[in-house]
């Protein structure tokens, strides 16, 4: 008997295991598709912030930019923090500052900066959603093999040695029961 309660403990954590695994593919598919459209746009804005950059060279000389260049003092700060869907926790950063210019710049490596700076966030995006996408391609596979573990080994196990004693208990209860019977028959031919 309380194997059987066990076992319906176990069928129903499979049955959620199961309902957790289709959120996890759902959530996958759709995060992959983001995925790809956000790394089209980050190769798009990339080629963009290449070609500014080129531009303001070209424009300013490599002496003229590096010196310009000089006058971002402040950094990216970051910080990163944890978030989860369905349990699997993956990191979110949040930006502290971005990098500011103090100056005045040319009109061509402004445009540049601004263009490298966006990009900046992007990338870190970026990588923030590749990490999340990882981490729960990592707990599906987990959850798929806890789910094929419990279905094609632990439950039919469980249920072949619930069906062998329930097997023994009625093989000694119908040797009860012919007992009784000559035991009944002896004493009632005594009589």
């Amino acid at each position: 008997m309380e194997m059987q309660s066990r076992i319906v403990f176990i069928e129903r954590g499979t049955e959620f295991l199961k309902l957790k695994r289709d959120h996890l593919a759902k959530e996958l598919s759709e995060s992959i598709e983001v995925l790809k459209g956000r790394r089209r746009l980050l190769l798009e804005s990339l080629g963009e912030s290449y070609k500014s950059v080129q531009a303001a060279y070209l424009s300013l000389g490599p002496t003229e930019v590096e010196s310009q260049a000089a006058s971002i003092r402040s950094t990216l700060d970051i910080e990163l923090l944890p978030k989860s869907v369905m349990g699997v926790q993956y990191p979110y950063i949040k930006i502290l500052s971005r990098p500011k210019v103090e100056g005045e710049l040319d009109i061509t490596l402004s445009y540049a900066s601004d263009k490298v700076f966006s990009i900046l966030e992007e990338i870190i995006r970026l990588a923030e959603f590749e990490s999340r996408v990882e981490r729960i391609a990592d707990e599906l596979g987990r959850t798929n093999r806890k789910v094929n573990a419990l279905e094609n080994t632990v439950i039919p196990d469980m249920k072949a040695v619930i069906k062998f004693i329930q097997d023994k208990l009625d093989e000694e209860q119908m040797e009860d029961l012919v007992r009784i019977k000559l035991i009944g028959g002896a004493l009632a031919s005594e009589r």
